[in-house]
């Protein structure tokens, strides 16, 4: 049989730019196959199901506000209330450290699959980014009912405006592709670095610290070492959190020109994931 009668021919790829981003539209039900996959693994053989998607950002966001949020006086220095500040870093962080944490996986938990049957890799990270958009969706509903209950409550005075609209996809897309490009990094380096594998956990929680998450740029600048201010101010997830934070509340401190610095970076970091995660795709099989 000739060639042309193929429906598909599968090809080495010999260049390091052919990405073919194309090909993913052809498999957009797999995505959606994966997809159903992540999110359904999360809550199978779980007593309480999903719930677990607002249980872990709300354990985290009490024991922040009882440990913290005295310590630090974040109701007063943030003029919002302690759980709503721990509550909106908690959703923000898990959203981009799953991304990261998934992302880096993505060979060594599919090399089985990979083994056997042909389908663009780039599928499971897309995969990944969907379904840590739903959990992200039922977190973000979680603190829209917290946020309304201390609106209405006269706790807090509604700061948000149309921007809303723009903003926090925005951040949510500046999230996305840092974790995405970090992610397949690591991912490509695992395959023949094991010590990533190990470091990857623990080095998420490190650099969560050297987050917003938990203390505002605010106090920082105040109360913390100098060294502390330039390691805070060049993590490009430190714009993105207090972003999402100012959004909600029109008199939250926050410098809008850290965004291009946070964009830029993710920009950056995801084609050079997308390169170096084309060239290991070739013959990670052999190494992982």
């Amino acid at each position: 049989m000739s060639e042309h009668n193929w429906t598909e021919v599968i090809k080495p790829k010999r260049k390091v730019f052919n990405l073919n981003l194309g090909e993913l539209l052809k498999y957009k039900d797999l995505i959606f196959l994966f997809v159903k996959r992540d999110f359904v693994a999360f809550y199978k053989q779980t007593i309480i199901g999903p719930f677990w998607y607002l249980l872990q950002p709300l354990i985290q966001t009490l024991v922040y506000s009882v440990i913290f949020g005295s310590i630090f006086d974040i109701d007063k220095e943030t003029g919002m209330p302690s759980l709503l500040f721990f509550l909106s870093g908690s959703i923000s962080w898990l959203f981009f450290s799953q991304s990261l944490i998934k992302t880096s996986n993505t060979f060594n938990e599919n090399a089985h699959i990979f083994g056997k049957v042909y389908f663009p890799r780039l599928t499971v990270p897309i995969a990944v980014f969907f379904s840590n958009l739903i959990g992200f969706s039922i977190q973000f509903l979680m603190f829209l009912g917290f946020y309304l209950y201390f609106g209405f409550s006269g706790k807090i005075e509604f700061g948000f405006s149309p921007s809303i609209f723009l903003m926090v996809p925005l951040l949510l897309l500046n999230m996305a592709i840092t974790g995405l490009g970090i992610g397949l990094v690591i991912s490509s380096l695992t395959t023949k670095y094991k010590d990533f594998k190990q470091f990857i956990g623990f080095g998420v929680q490190l650099l969560m610290y050297a987050s917003p998450v938990i203390v505002p740029l605010s106090i920082v600048y105040k109360r913390f070492p100098e060294w502390t201010h330039v390691l805070l101010k060049y993590n490009p997830m430190s714009p993105v959190i207090e972003g999402f934070r100012s959004v909600f509340f029109k008199d939250y401190f926050f410098e809008f020109s850290g965004l291009y610095y946070s964009m830029s970076f993710g920009v950056i970091i995801l084609f050079f994931g997308l390169i170096i995660f084309n060239k290991t795709e070739q013959n990670f099989i052999d190494t992982v």
